[in-house]
């Protein structure tokens, strides 16, 4: 792909001093420059009761320019010589920047509070000094004050000094500027270096390092912003306020453009900002346009303007960093401007603008302004970190920037930052993120990669987080900063810095601020005052920007001060039994101590998944032990904790029927009595044999490395038949804590041997029947499902690899279909394992045990078997046909049976293609997350409707309104794993049989059909809602082949349905990671990643310490190639959500529900 935005390459470039002549001899007597803090007819210039402000015509300035440069040359100045000029907005700098350009100096501009730290000012002077060699070199400062700061600075620098210091004693070995104003005589052929390119030297802003010299081609980039910036449409007798610093490069083309233009040049200050006295300027002399950076506009907005209207104000231009919408439209209408325009430019020359744009929304998108386009004669990329590649559209990208203004390089610093391509051709690398969208070609800001958070693998702009509390007008006065604080979990978490002490209300308003309009993933770790990290005020550059690196390493200082002590020992007595799982349910639900309610009842806040992982590690946390059927039967934690106080010490469980067992290990492969689909019959022997052989043949296996063949259920061989599960291919990213990758290696070949699954094939016989064939753990086999992929520098590049899989270690049919890439992050100094997975060997619950399995490892402890899947599977296969397997079949073949003869209309439409646009693979899982605290009320007053079925319904009805039809179809997924298949309840759930052990994918999927009845109310419906989910899950095992069979009609419509609309309810399981979540001592899972094609996989789990925050994973071929749409269908189930459990809308008939789309 070639450039993604190149402009016109014309660009006359004429020079500055030729332009002001131009303006000067057309217009002497317009007015060319205010300095409302400076007294009018300063060095005999202009009248001096010329009114409260000092202000000179064009005329006149030219006159004083002439009088200096001649006092500069009368000194020994001359062209190439070196001006370093450390002053405010003021005369003073007007008129030693132009004496200069007109002697052929070089101007380096330089903030005057850059003496105030020394090793700022050391290194910008001592750098160029050194680096531009120059006859002599000259120094102009304010005051006496100044001029002391420089000489101790310098002592022995041999320059010549000169000081503006109007009534001030003058400082040995410095001159007095006011001599050099003095009028002389001229003589003819003065400035010989007329004609020769103005040049400057600024500095970058500094906001990670010291600041880096660059040379500016002055006429070059009066011609380039000229072509798009609102600063070329400045005219003779327009007014111009610059409100930035004449050493920054924005402040210092504001008086350019204004001199060269015709226009008059407005100083409301010399160097500090007021906002009193700006306004009070601006209502004295209007002014048509403004140059501001974005830091200020807070002032603006928060300045009592009561007394009077402000003069009206074409544009105001901003620039400095990223602008949201809602400041922007708020400085709009407080301030009363026409248009704004947003600047984004650099020293380096990269400039992209919008130009004056009235309708703020036709350059905005996801809550900011975009930063506009390049200039004429300048091209623009976006590329992949560490490449120079552009990337398509839509893509987040670090921005590359070339154009004839554009710099070269630093002075005397070598960088990375510069490269020249194939054609020649220098380009500029910012370290700015951006997004380009089609079809306007604006380019939209995200970041600085230096300031991105990068949590749990996945990139959070701190600009995203300001914007959306900078929306509140409250918040907003805050001037809240988000930075990354390192975390062992997550990798970094957000906190936000205000700047000023705040009351806890207020920390909890910003927090839900953030989770409800951006969800959990960018709430804040804390939110801390600037007081409280022990200064008085943000540490910002000299052009006003906040230094993130700076306010981050504060923040760490702080944290790492607060540190608590280590983790206490196991409990002593029963009665550290209460706060420890008190404790554990707190870091599970998100919430603290004080806020849990142990009372509350489960049901409705977590699954079997969690109160299994719970039981788990409560029982390592306790060294007690209840079976898992008493523990999830609890109604409370408070019952929980009453059973492990009265339990006894841990005791080994019922045996399961192992998942591996070395103790039963056989010689050679499996035999006929071994292989529950074959029923005895020996003839289907060597077919089964040859059909396993071969699928396992290149690895060099034979029957002999076969560990067991069984069937699959009927859900995975429908599923399997119609190659709908070939498409259900998953990534999981899972952090070490510390640990090597040899470690990480060796811990895999401990666990694996326990799961089967994960060594595993699939292949079909000719019955047909899906048969899913397990080797055994050798050597060839761990090397083909661990690989070593090597080291990687950062978590993003871990993320890259999660979302871009490489291809040669991706599963593919027959097997095996796991495959585990450890990689070690020099970012984290630990091993990563990222996984790739077929859903026909693992499922969400399976996951979980996994990685228990994987934690214990790590620790070097003794891993225990599991109940085995085979032995599941086996089971269901032979209890299929049996008398207890007849409530499932009768129930959903009466569903089905009922479903009316006219074609089902089926939504979304899926699709094959993956084609994924606007970043949405480099972004990964799309997560809707949003509160519904409307859930609490209706749990008091409906306790048994659960949150799944409100969700399911909100889904039903998304369906209806697209599909227009009044029956709706979904595939409900199911864990399945309350007790084997089909066993009557008479056998005991817990012990050998007990499902919630299984190590396999004991997941599996209904069809459910869901009628809409205009009239029925909302409760109405949700219950009816929820007694159908009741039976689903009940008969979450069903014989679909038999059923099949009874319904030759749903053997097209069950894998139509499939492929169409998928429901999973995970409980508090959600598709993210969440550092609140402690369950684990050595790994923590980071990212999942899963791009099914069907038309849409809605996975959907509840959050926090009332179970309101709910998080949903949407995925499929809506997410895969349209963001617009997912991000629509996302906004209607929230919204469908919401309207359902408002209890205005209880009693309502269900039909109203699309008043809230």
């Amino acid at each position: 792909m070639g450039e993604v935005l190149a402009s016109d390459t014309a660009h006359p470039s004429r020079l500055a001093w030729e332009r002001l002549d131009e303006v000067v001899n057309k217009y002497p007597d317009h007015l060319a420059l205010v300095c409302a803090h400076q007294r009018a007819g300063l060095y005999g210039l202009g009248e001096q009761d010329h009114g409260d402000y000092g202000q000179w015509s064009f005329g006149t300035l030219y006159e004083g320019i002439i009088r200096l440069a001649a006092s500069l040359e009368s000194l020994g100045l001359s062209k190439d010589c070196l001006l370093f000029v450390l002053l405010g907005n003021s005369l003073e700098h007007v008129l030693t920047t132009w004496a200069g350009y007109r002697i052929g100096c070089t101007h380096v501009s330089i903030h005057p509070n850059s003496l105030s730290n020394s090793v700022e000012a050391r290194h910008v002077i001592q750098t160029v000094l050194d680096n531009r060699p120059s006859p002599k070199a000259a120094v102009f400062v304010q005051d006496e004050a100044a001029a002391d700061q420089f000489d101790q600075l310098f002592p022995q620098l041999d320059v010549i000094k000169i000081v503006i210091g109007q009534d001030q004693p003058m400082p040995a070995a410095w001159t007095s500027f006011d001599r050099l104003m003095q009028p002389v005589e001229t003589p003819l052929g003065s400035f010989t270096a007329l004609g020769s390119r103005e040049a400057s030297i600024f500095f970058s802003s500094g906001t990670t390092s010291l600041p880096k010299p660059c040379e500016m081609n002055v006429p070059a980039w009066i011609s380039s912003l000229s072509s798009g910036s609102t600063l070329g449409l400045v005219r003779p007798g327009d007014r111009l306020m610059s409100l930035v610093p004449c050493s920054h490069v924005l402040g210092y083309m504001g008086q350019m453009f204004a001199l060269t233009h015709g226009a008059t040049l407005v100083y409301p200050s010399y160097l500090a900002f007021n906002p009193r006295t700006t306004i009070d300027t601006l209502r004295a002399i209007p002014c048509k346009y403004i140059v501001m950076v974005s830091a200020l506009v807070h002032a603006f907005i928060s300045a009592d303007l009561s007394s009077s209207e402000l003069p009206p104000i074409d544009t105001v231009i901003f620039s400095g960093m990223t602008l949201s919408t809602a400041v922007a439209k708020e400085f709009q209408a407080k301030v009363g401007t026409r248009a704004i325009e947003n600047l984004y430019g650099m020293t380096e020359g990269a400039f992209c603008a919008t130009g004056p744009v009235e309708d703020l929304e036709r350059i905005s998108r996801d809550g900011f302004l975009a930063a506009g386009r390049p200039m004429a004669g300048s091209t623009l990329r976006l590329c992949a970190p560490n490449s120079t590649e552009p990337l398509p559209p839509g893509v987040a990208g670090e921005v590359h920037y070339s154009g004839y203004q554009t710099a070269r390089g630093y002075i005397g610093l070598q960088s990375e930052s510069f490269y020249i391509d194939a054609d020649g051709r220098c380009w500029y690398k910012t370290g700015d993120q951006a997004i380009l969208y089609e079809p306007n070609g604006l380019v939209y800001p995200v970041g600085r990669y230096k300031d991105l958070i990068i949590r749990g693998g996945k990139n959070i702009s701190p600009s995203a987080i300001e914007a959306v509390l900078n929306r509140d007008s409250e918040l907003n006065q805050l001037n809240p900063q988000a930075v990354p604080l390192p975390d062992a979990v997550a990798g970094e978490v957000p906190v936000i810095v205000v700047d000023r002490e705040i009351p806890r209300l207020q920390v909890q308003r910003i927090m839900h601020l953030i989770l409800t309009q951006m969800g959990a993933a960018y709430v804040p770790d804390k939110v801390l005052s600037i007081q409280t990290l022990g200064a008085t005020a943000y540490p910002r550059t000299t052009s006003g920007k906040v230094q993130k690196v700076k306010l981050a390493a504060l923040v760490r200082q702080h944290v790492a001060a607060q540190a608590t002590a280590p983790e206490p020992s196991a409990p002593r007595s029963s009665k550290e039994i209460r706060p420890r799982v008190t404790q554990l349910w707190a870091d599970v639900l998100g919430a603290t101590t004080e806020e849990l309610d142990v009372q509350a009842p489960l049901s409705e806040r977590v699954d079997s998944i969690t109160l299994m992982r719970v039981h788990s590690r409560a029982s390592k946390l306790t060294g007690k032990h209840v079976p898992f059927a008493t523990w999830a039967s609890a109604k409370c934690i408070a019952d929980q904790i009453l059973l492990l106080e009265a339990a006894g010490s841990q005791q080994e469980e019922d045996t399961y029927p192992l998942a591996h067992d070395e103790g039963r290990a056989r010689v050679g492969g499996p035999a006929l009595e071994d292989m529950v689909h074959l029923l005895g019959d020996t003839s289907r022997l060597p077919a089964t044999q040859a059909l396993v052989q071969k699928a396992i043949a290149s690895y060099q296996l034979t029957w002999d490395d076969v560990e067991d063949v069984f069937p699959a259920t009927d859900f995975q061989h429908i599923m399997r038949q119609a190659h709908l599960i070939d498409y259900w291919e998953f990534f999981v990213c899972i952090h070490t804590r510390g640990h090597s990758v040899p470690e990480l290696r060796q811990a895999l070949e401990a666990t694996l041997p326990l799961h089967p699954m994960l060594r595993s094939f699939v292949v079909q016989d000719d019955t047909p029947q899906t048969l899913l064939v397990t080797v055994r753990p050798t050597p060839s086999v761990l090397q083909r499902c661990i690989v070593d992929y090597g080291e990687v520098a950062t978590l993003e590049d871990v993320h890259r690899l999660v979302v871009n899989f490489p291809s040669e270690h991706r599963i593919a049919l027959p097997g095996p279909l796991f495959c585990g890439l450890m990689v070690y992050v020099k970012e984290i100094k630990s091993a990563v394992l990222i996984a790739d997975y077929c859903h026909s060997v693992m499922d969400a619950t399976y996951h979980e045990i996994f990685e228990d399995d994987l934690e214990v490892a790590l620790s070097g402890q003794p891993l225990r078997p599991h109940a085995s899947y085979k032995a599941w599977n086996d089971s269901y296969y032979l209890l299929q046909d049996s008398l207890a397997s007849r409530p499932a079949f009768e129930y959903h073949l009466s569903q089905m049976q009922h479903l009316p003869d006219s074609p089902v209309a089926l939504w979304p439409t899926p699709s094959r293609s993956l084609r994924v646009l606007s970043g949405q693979q480099s972004e990964g899982l799309y997560l809707l997350e949003f509160e519904l605290p409307a859930l609490m009320g209706m749990h008091q007053h409906h306790p048994t409707l659960m949150t799944s079925v409100v969700l399911k319904t909100a889904l039903a009805l998304l369906t209806v309104f697209h599909t227009k039809h009044s029956e709706m179809l979904v595939l409900n997924v199911e864990a399945a794993r309350g007790r084997f298949p089909f066993l009557p309840s008479s056998f005991p759930r817990e012990g050998p049989l007990d499902g919630a052990r299984v190590a396999g994918p004991t997941l599996t999927g209904n069809v459910e059909r869901i009628r809409f009845e205009p009239h029925e109310t909302v409760l109405q419906l949700l219950y009816r809602a929820q007694a159908q989910q009741a039976l689903i899950t009940r008969y979450a095992n069903a014989p679909w082949k038999r059923i099949l069979q009874e319904l030759p009609r749903m053997k097209e419509l069950y894998p139509a349905v499939a492929d169409h609309l998928i429901f999973n309810w995970t409980g508090t399981t959600t598709f993210k990671a969440d550092e609140k979540r402690h369950l684990h001592e050595h790994i923590q899972r980071q990212e999942i990643f899963f791009q099914p094609t069907c038309g849409l996989m809605v996975d959907a789990g509840a959050s926090g310490k009332d179970g309101t925050d709910l998080c949903v994973s949407l995925t499929g071929a809506v997410a895969n190639n349209s963001p617009d749409w997912i991000h629509s269908i996302a906004q209607g189930l929230q919204a469908i959500a919401t309207w359902l459990t408002l209890q205005q809308n209880w009693d309502r008939p269900v039909r109203f529900f699309s008043e809230c789309l």
